[in-house]
């Protein structure tokens, strides 16, 4: 997998499933994290990311998320949601996707947040957008 970050993002972590990524910006920096989860053979993918759109459909009902719906990317499908402006302006405010493939005969959920404070959101909307649909996906 690869991304397109802002040339002053910085990266922390590159390992086989796990990838971190932060901007400057101190404590309302934003920040890429890539945690690839190994499934069984037989996990019912198809049930359970239209679980976690189902769990992300209930939370905008209750105001938690303010942007849900379904996305490709690199040709796979996936569910991206946004968390709404957290009450708290220190707060977290994370842009997710979830999405499974198979790779290399293995099944594989990919999820990719995104996440800065309430206050620092405005400030890095635009990478965070950037950086999550330039993401490069190797089936």
């Amino acid at each position: 997998m690869s991304w397109t970050v802002p040339p002053t993002w910085t990266e922390l972590e590159s390992e086989s499933k796990s990838f971190i990524w932060r901007s400057p910006g101190g404590s309302d920096g934003a920040t890429l994290n890539v945690n690839i989860s190994p499934m069984g053979a037989d996990f019912p993918t198809d049930a359970s990311i239209q679980a976690t759109y189902d769990g992300a459909k209930t939370r905008a009902q209750n105001g938690e998320i303010d942007e849900l719906k379904w996305v490709e990317i690199d040709g796979l499908t996936g569910v991206q949601f946004r968390e709404a402006n957290p009450e708290k302006p220190d707060d977290f405010r994370r842009l997710q996707w979830m999405a499974y493939r198979k790779y290399l005969g293995q099944v594989q959920l990919i999820n990719l947040m995104l996440a800065t404070t309430g206050k620092g959101y405005d400030q890095h909307k635009d990478a965070m957008y950037g950086i999550l649909y330039s993401t490069k996906i190797t089936h």
